[in-house]
């Protein structure tokens, strides 16, 4: 392992203390949501926690502390699941899915920014996380539908984009029809701490306890 694997990771298993089980790795995504385009892109272990944080980041009335803590966590707990990606086989969509990971994360970590859009606006605007979600997943779609329709551009580079854009479509809206099958909405720092769950479950799932000694 790397070098700075070696450290003990301890914000990142700070988080997994949060996980209760798999569930988070069949919550994150609905069939109820419909695809953005016929051309299904696929999803890697990184780009969805990555996903994940973003949304997190961008709720309103939550903590600076633990903003800080998920993105500590993630920047842990990232070293990992690349390292255990790169080990797998996997196909030519796999592969471009954790590319596109690797193009979101530092604006995410570094900026609080996802593909040059920040995060945080709408928070500061006092805007609800229902309005937020809506925004991030309109956002998505003004991305996808611009990949569709440029010429003359860096191909990967915009394909990353697409990848980004598409996952981030599907997991805003799977969290909105989470949120609207409750009986009530949840509060900003409930809906912060399930994502927060979410993301410990698939980390759970992703990292075998070997790779954390």
């Amino acid at each position: 392992m790397m070098e700075s694997e070696k450290k003990e990771p301890r914000n990142l298993m700070k988080l997994l203390e949060k996980s209760t089980g798999f569930y988070g790795v069949i919550e994150f995504d609905n069939d109820g949501v419909p695809p953005l385009h016929p051309e299904e892109t696929q999803n890697c272990w990184s780009l969805v926690a990555l996903t994940l944080t973003a949304i997190a980041l961008a709720l309103p009335n939550i903590a600076n502390c633990h903003v800080k803590g998920l993105l500590s966590s993630m920047k842990e707990g990232l070293q990992f699941v690349r390292h255990i990606e790169e080990s797998l086989n996997a196909n030519e969509e796999l592969v471009k899915a954790r590319e596109a990971a690797r193009h979101v994360w530092t604006d995410v970590e570094v900026y609080c920014k996802w593909l040059e859009i920040d995060l945080q606006k709408k928070a500061r605007k006092g805007e609800t996380s229902q309005k937020i979600l809506e925004w991030l997943g309109e956002e998505a779609v003004n991305i996808v539908i611009q990949f569709k329709t440029r010429k003359n551009i860096s191909l990967d580079h915009s394909r990353c984009e697409f990848i980004a854009a598409s996952s981030m479509y599907r997991i805003s809206q799977t969290i909105l029809l989470h949120c609207h099958e409750q009986e009530n909405w949840l509060t900003d720092e409930e809906l912060f701490e399930w994502i927060s769950t979410i993301i410990a479950d698939l980390l759970c799932a992703c990292l075998p306890t070997s790779h954390m000694s």
